[in-house]
């Protein structure tokens, strides 16, 4: 169960007025792993949010997405049926696109997206990651990308958080639906099903299954620990679109030996090279090395 909130806050300019989550929503994440929170997200700002989605997708931005951590990284579309836009302030393949607004695009500019998502929120989950495991979220290493799925279009049951690849680093998962204001549950489907079995992929032999179905109704934000929750977008009926996101600790030297050792012999030199890797980005994030 959660808490409505009374009304829809709004994007603005000035960090102080940036939709926020709530203390209570940082203490049910921490004691629950996941917090549901509606109406994150205004629906004018859902709407022109989507509206980006499909400029961007309109000028080839998207990409069908793959499955699978590092070097297994593949196309299955027994598993997943979407498409993904990677974004990140400065990427140059977006602001060229000047029908999406350039570099004053709703993501880019004063207020917008990048400012709610990789700045507010992530210092408003960096206490609780010091709370919690004693890590610091590092902000130079998170992800964002759009998520598009076409009707059909689903993503099987899986992990965020993949011990002995580079997705260990991931903290804190982020969702945020960004579909029509008519978008009804019964007719359009396309729930996130987060598992709460403590099964990884697959539920645990002999464990009863244990689910919460979140409707994807626009402007809902989404937030749960990445190593705890398994999920899966069940079959949408219609055109489907989300944020996601990834809040990540800094590279350990006990991450890279852990990649040494899971590659047998001398190592796996390309999952390895990817941590090492991971540890200069900047703009990024580690998807841009494991393909998630």
């Amino acid at each position: 169960t959660f808490t409505e909130r009374v009304a829809p806050l709004k994007m603005v300019a000035t960090s102080n007025t940036l939709p926020q989550i709530s203390p209570s929503d940082i203490s049910t994440l921490s004691n629950q792993g996941y917090v549901i929170v509606p109406n994150f997200l205004s629906q004018d700002v859902v709407d022109e949010l989507r509206q980006d989605i499909l400029t961007l997708r309109s000028n080839s931005a998207f990409k069908v997405a793959k499955i699978g951590q590092d070097s297994t990284n593949e196309l299955n579309t027994e598993i997943r049926i979407a498409e993904t836009c990677f974004l990140g302030r400065n990427r140059m393949e977006l602001t060229s696109i000047s029908s999406a607004g350039g570099a004053n695009s709703v993501r880019d500019r004063d207020g917008g997206l990048y400012d709610i998502v990789l700045d507010n929120l992530c210092n408003s989950l960096s206490e609780l990651s010091l709370q919690d495991s004693q890590t610091k979220l590092d902000k130079s290493l998170n992800e964002l990308l759009y998520a598009y799925y076409p009707q059909g279009g689903f993503y099987r049951r899986h992990r965020d958080a993949v011990p002995n690849s580079a997705s260990v680093l991931r903290k804190y998962s982020l969702l945020l639906y960004l579909n029509k204001k008519d978008w009804d549950p019964r007719v359009d489907a396309g729930q996130l099903r987060l598992h709460l079995d403590g099964g990884g992929d697959e539920c645990p032999p002999g464990v009863a299954p244990n689910y919460v179905d979140v409707d994807p109704l626009g402007g809902t934000l989404v937030l749960f620990k990445s190593e705890l929750i398994p999920h899966e977008v069940l079959n949408t009926n219609s055109e489907r679109f989300a944020l996601v996101g990834w809040y990540n600790r800094g590279v350990t030297a006990g991450d890279i030996g852990s990649l040494g050792e899971a590659g047998g012999g001398g190592g796996d030199i390309v999952r390895l090279g990817a941590m090492v890797t991971a540890m200069a980005l900047v703009t990024f994030g580690v998807a841009s090395i494991i393909g998630q």
